[in-house]
């Protein structure tokens, strides 16, 4: 465990930063062209044709052909959404407007398609090339940043300071560094809040036989146990000082003493420490050592809070249902709901929650609004809108409100099509037909061809 000189971090060249403002499309009923505009001084249409003048292009059949415009206000330093006479209207951050200026995270919701609006400043000279991890995931900016962070430190032996708050995944952080680092050791996590004060310096750096009351056999500690590898201390800020003073001594000396020993021993362990206190101001009012916090911050990281992030929300929900094969689907008022969340506990919760509403929904395999906890779910009905598909609950289901013998009338089959989101093949299956049936009965009626589509609502972002 030895320091070794490495470049500033990314985050020291603040002062030259390149402003970044983008919309990102998160929820469609259908794939659009372009799921992401980098936002500049001239005006940006959104529309549901692909014709000239419509720099966005959204699939979306609530959505006008010219929905809403958005630009840049120099006066206000903030970029504008202003509804170009669209039928539905168009909502920001859960409200319903005709114009309004943006801000970082902002909402917007045109029809059932729901964007995100992003402003924020790159460093020059930041790592944005850091590859994807099936444990850290997420495109926005900040997560990319944080990717190319981890890709550059990974290898190098310093100690690394994970800093976020709770539910973040701090604990992954340090997974992905260990996994990167290429250290043929174990990754040993600790919770330093869980330990006993009395027995936090045995637990961390072991003990001989005899030590004290109740040593009655040597324990090798958790700096032993991560030899060759790396040890993970969550909760740095809980350790009683006496054992940040040892802490202090095996990181700058590279060797541990157990308790009661006469001779301390070599280790190799890289060091990762977390927490979301804040150590400085515990360090000034004498809880936590300004030397130690100065050895653990050879690199620090910090893990944005979901609420700063909230272009990766609806990613990680589906993300979440795929790991556990769980097939419901989200709406998008539901998806909405998430999205105007402000998650206090961060992942942690997003994942909670989320499971929670696919079992509630296990029967209809589509989470609504209903579906979210009752602090969530008002959000996404509180004012009037355009009617979302798949929340469908206030009304019978559709097996009693539409006959499946016979024929359909024009509005059984649009009620049927509107129910499963445009979906061709769950179209033909309600009637018991296929495809080619839907298609004549479609025609026959006069309804548009391109209302169906093949996959699943909200496959795109």
């Amino acid at each position: 465990m030895t320091d070794q000189t490495l470049p500033p971090p990314p985050a020291s060249t603040a002062g030259r930063a390149t402003r970044v403002r983008q919309l990102i499309v998160v929820f469609s009923p259908a794939p659009p062209p372009r799921g992401l505009i980098v936002l500049g001084n001239e005006t940006v249409v959104a529309g549901r044709d692909a014709d000239e003048g419509i720099g966005l292009v959204l699939p979306d059949p609530q959505i006008s052909r010219r929905h809403a415009s958005f630009r840049y206000d120099p006066a206000a330093d903030a970029d504008v959404i202003e509804d170009a006479g669209s039928r539905n209207g168009l909502r920001v951050d859960g409200a319903a407007t005709r114009r309004a200026a943006l801000r970082h995270g902002s909402v917007i919701r045109l029809g059932a398609t729901l964007l995100v609006y992003t402003d924020c400043e790159v460093p020059a000279g930041a790592s944005l090339l850091g590859p994807t991890s099936s444990s850290l995931l997420g495109h926005s900016v900040s997560m990319q940043r944080l990717r190319g962070e981890i890709n550059i430190v990974a290898t190098h032996p310093v100690s690394v300071l994970v800093l976020g708050e709770t539910g973040v995944g701090k604990e992954r952080v340090a997974e992905e560094l260990h996994r990167r680092s290429g250290r043929a050791g174990p990754f040993v996590p600790v919770n330093c809040a869980a330990i006993p004060s009395e027995l936090a310096e045995s637990e961390l750096f072991g003990h001989v036989a005899g030590a004290f009351t109740g040593a009655a056999s040597r324990t090798d500690g958790m700096f032993a146990a991560a030899e060759g590898g790396t040890l993970f201390l969550d909760e740095i800020g809980e350790l009683p000082l006496a054992v940040q003073a040892k802490l202090l001594r095996a990181l700058a000396a590279g060797e541990v003493r157990p308790v009661g020993a006469a001779v301390a021993r070599r280790v190799d362990v890289r060091v990762v420490a977390a927490t979301l206190r804040d150590l400085h101001a515990a360090a000034r009012a004498g809880s936590f050592r300004d030397d130690l916090l100065a050895r653990l911050s050879g690199w620090v990281l910090r893990v944005p809070p979901l609420r700063e992030r909230r272009e990766d929300i609806i990613g990680l929900a589906r993300a979440f249902l795929e790991r556990r094969q769980m097939p419901a689907r989200v709406s998008a008022n539901a998806a909405e709901a998430l999205l105007l969340h402000d998650w206090p506990h961060n992942v942690r919760e997003l994942e909670q929650v989320v499971l929670q509403a696919a079992l509630r929904a296990a029967d209809v395999q589509v989470i609504r609004s209903e579906h979210l906890p009752a602090a969530m779910a008002p959000v996404a009905t509180s004012t009037e809108r355009e009617p979302d598909p798949l929340e469908s609950s206030s009304s019978p289901p559709i097996e009693i409100l539409v006959d499946r013998r016979g024929t359909p009338s024009r509005d059984d089959l649009m009620r049927v099509i509107d129910h499963y989101g445009g979906v061709v093949s769950e179209v033909a299956a309600f009637f018991g037909k296929d495809r080619k049936q839907i298609y004549r009965w479609m025609r026959k009626h006069g309804i548009d061809l391109t209302l169906l589509r093949d996959g699943a609502p909200g496959d795109g972002e």
